[in-house]
């Protein structure tokens, strides 16, 4: 037979006969009228080309194909009503994997907390971070991670984003200790002439703090920061500081973390140099917003770092 043709309320219908064996109870239990039942028993008996349920002096009984039936048909009526229902998600129990990108500074702020709570609540998950320097957003439309930690805005595809803020981004300068930088009144102009190391996050371009400065028209367009090192990782910052006398702009809890037990120091940016504070911002596809895993995620996310159950999803 053509399956569009099937009638799913046939079945449901079916089940209660079969086991019920009465017609007025199945009406009853179903909330139709006997009448309504007593048709769909007909349009049954058509379908399966059998009686289903036989008339006896003691009452109706099952045939003997609708005994095979019933125990496949409460299965496979179990089945719809949980694909309908949608996945079960129970922390304590789920062996998922969550994945997230993000750069290391906002990794080691946001997702330690988080990993703390998963190891608590859902000891068999799984939590995945990527950090390499990448166009992260695209992760997110290839389904290939299931949040992103940015301060950046996405260039295109906002519109399949959704997003929560976690945190302003503020800044602090990272040097070794005998910088010239290090002592005395740091003005835009000292600063602007140091010699400046970049992170790159998405692995091209140059770094934010040239375009603010352009923008501030503390320097010309088309001119740019004396910038003689670019890394891809933030882990051979402290290193490279302390054999050379370049400046690194951090974010500052990263910067002052960096900074702890070294013989490197930790600077105020001269404020003109930092426009309005960027928002670090917990980012997801559409296609995970509902699901059960990745809800949960975001709700621990959120307990973690005392943000409100109902900030933004």
């Amino acid at each position: 037979m053509n399956l569009r043709d099937l009638d799913l309320n046939l079945l449901v219908v079916l089940r209660q006969l079969l086991e019920d064996r009465h017609v007025s109870r199945a009406a009853e239990q179903l909330g139709m009228s006997q009448p309504a039942v007593s048709r769909a028993l007909r349009r049954l008996r058509a379908l399966f080309d059998d009686p289903l349920l036989v008339r006896t002096p003691s009452g109706y009984v099952p045939s003997a194909r609708a005994e095979r039936l019933l125990p496949r048909l409460r299965q496979l009526l179990a089945e719809t009503e949980r694909l309908v229902a949608g996945p079960d998600f129970d922390p304590a129990t789920s062996t998922q994997t969550v994945r997230f990108h993000g750069p290391e500074p906002e990794v080691g702020w946001f997702l330690p907390p988080l990993f703390a709570r998963m190891s608590r609540l859902a000891p068999g998950m799984v939590l995945e971070v990527q950090s390499e320097p990448r166009e992260h957003f695209g992760q997110l439309e290839r389904g290939e991670v299931h949040f992103v930690l940015s301060a950046f805005t996405p260039a295109a595809g906002a519109g399949e984003l959704h997003r929560i803020p976690l945190a302003p981004l503020t800044f602090a300068l990272v040097m070794r200790a005998d910088h010239p930088l290090a002592a005395g009144e740091l003005t835009v102009e000292r600063y602007v002439a140091a010699r400046h190391g970049l992170v790159s996050l998405t692995s091209r371009g140059g770094g934010l703090l040239g375009q603010e400065l352009v923008e501030q028209g503390l320097l010309a367009p088309g001119e740019r920061l004396n910038e003689p090192l670019r890394l891809s990782s933030f882990s051979a910052i402290a290193a490279f500081c302390e054999h050379s006398d370049v400046v690194f702009r951090l974010p500052r809890r990263f910067a002052e973390t960096l900074t702890r037990g070294s013989a490197l120091v930790v600077r105020e940016a001269p404020t003109t140099t930092t426009l309005d504070r960027p928002q670090i911002h917990l980012y997801w596809h559409e296609r995970f917003h509902r699901d059960p895993m990745c809800l949960w995620v975001r709700q621990q996310l959120k307990a973690a770092h005392g943000l409100a159950a109902d900030a933004g999803g």
